[in-house]
């Protein structure tokens, strides 16, 4: 046996009359009756006494992979882990907490897109549920419209084969037609708001680990549909005002070749992607507001206010990650809608004469429209609030309301969003929380 400074080194528990560190000792204790352990260079004092009738004390160390009398934490012992910037018996931290569909800490890409499947998986009902009701309801109107439109237009073309010269006027289309597009159109973004605002609240939930139900999604929406449609129409407003920038630009690029030809090319250049730039800019701004107004419970102007000083700083990560969602969501609406396109294509020309070839255009157009925004909204909005949950945690620390209110005992809802003071993490009743009726229990 080598030895170093004239000592021997000994196993755990051994003596000069034990040897063998298996053997027990006089109290019946692994080792020997003190417990104590030599290390190389010399003994180190015994940390635990013998218990009653000579059974192991409170710390001794459990055999462990055959080296019994090893103590915890230390080299070859049970827990003992590499040492890590010198520091011996490190461990690598808990994980973060996962209550829900995120983990609680600032979100990542993977993070985002991975929670915005997975509340729809864990729940179907009120996330395709809802996407189906509000859609189905929605789309009614513009496939009506569409069907009308494209009998008139087949209508019109028909007439102009058959006699070039006969007079059926520059405009074919009828009211009715031009009310179904236009005015389905309206409802469509009418409906996506408030299917986007119900939304907002299940994944809000999801977050937390809370599963609502369809009707408490619409409960919880109770009292903001003003506040909705407001925030709508402040969008429309912007998009507005945009067009009218859009418009000024134009006018000056048609107007720059009375100057001067080469003009055009230059006003060209620089005015388009200006506008462009700009529309996108206050687009991403404002991209938070409606999960704003639903989950904080503020008016549509504040909830402007708030998306824009939540993006500040954070421009180009948001628009990267929309212009990702919006790409990935336009694939999978094209590729749902493009079988009912090409059905309502081939009859159009099959049978473009047929009594029934209107009512089963508009019906194959519809069904298009429904499932593929049941299946993009959803994701959409997902994404959307979890870019505004990752904002939050990022520069208000939300992650830790977010983990008081997923402790055990805690029976809070979708208040756990409030910026005025509405949440308490500590004493929370047992059935609904503050103004949202439709909070889980």
């Amino acid at each position: 046996m080598p030895q170093e400074d004239g000592q021997a080194w000994r196993a755990p528990g051994d003596r000069p009359d034990h040897p063998s560190p298996s053997a027990p000792g006089p109290s019946g204790a692994p080792g020997g009756a003190t417990g104590g352990w030599a290390a190389p260079g010399g003994p180190v004092p015994q940390p635990n006494a013998p218990g009653p009738q000579g059974a192991p004390g409170p710390g001794w160390p459990p055999p462990h992979q055959g080296g019994a009398g090893w103590p915890p934490h230390q080299p070859g012992g049970p827990g003992w882990q590499q040492p890590h910037h010198g520091g011996a018996g490190w461990s690598p931290p808990p994980p973060d907490p996962k209550p829900g569909v995120v983990a609680l800490r600032p979100l990542t890409l993977g993070d985002i897109f991975n929670g915005a499947f997975s509340y729809i998986r864990h729940n179907p009902k009120a996330t395709l549920g809802l996407s189906v009701i509000v859609m189905a309801i929605a789309s009614l109107l513009p496939a009506v419209g569409f069907g009308s439109f494209m009998d008139e237009y087949t209508s019109y073309l028909d007439a102009l084969v058959a006699d070039p010269a006969a007079d059926v006027g520059a405009f074919p289309f009828s009211s009715f037609s031009l009310i179904g597009v236009y005015g389905g159109a309206l409802l469509s973004l009418i409906a996506g708001y408030i299917l986007n605002g119900l939304l907002a609240v299940v994944i809000g939930l999801a977050v937390i680990g809370r599963r609502v139900t369809l009707k408490g999604a619409i409960d919880a929406l109770r009292g903001r549909i003003g506040a909705l449609l407001g925030l709508g129409g402040l969008f429309l407003l912007l998009s507005l005002l945009w067009t009218v920038v859009l418009a000024l630009v134009l006018t000056v690029i048609a107007l720059s070749a009375l100057v001067d030809p080469w003009l055009i090319a230059v006003t060209a250049v620089i005015g388009i992607p200006a506008v462009i730039a700009l529309g996108a800019w206050v687009y991403i701004r404002t991209a938070l507001a409606m999960p704003v107004v639903v989950l904080e419970r503020i008016g549509p102007g504040r909830a402007l206010g708030r998306s824009w000083r939540l993006t500040r700083g954070s421009w180009w990560r948001v628009f990267g990650i929309l212009l990702l969602v919006q790409f990935i969501a336009g694939i999978v609406a094209n590729l749902l809608a493009t079988p009912f396109t090409l059905v309502s294509l081939a009859l159009t020309f099959l049978a473009p004469d047929a009594a029934w070839m209107p009512v089963a255009d508009s019906a194959s157009y519809y069904l298009g429209m429904v499932l593929s925004g049941a299946v993009t909204s959803p994701f959409t909005a997902g994404a959307v609030t979890l870019l505004y949950v990752d904002l939050r945690m990022r520069r208000e620390g939300l992650d830790l309301r977010l983990r008081s209110a997923t402790r055990p005992g805690e029976r809070a809802g979708a208040e756990v969003y409030l910026t005025d003071g509405g949440y308490h993490p500590s004493g929370a009743p047992s059935g609904p929380v503050g103004p949202y009726p439709g909070a889980p229990a």
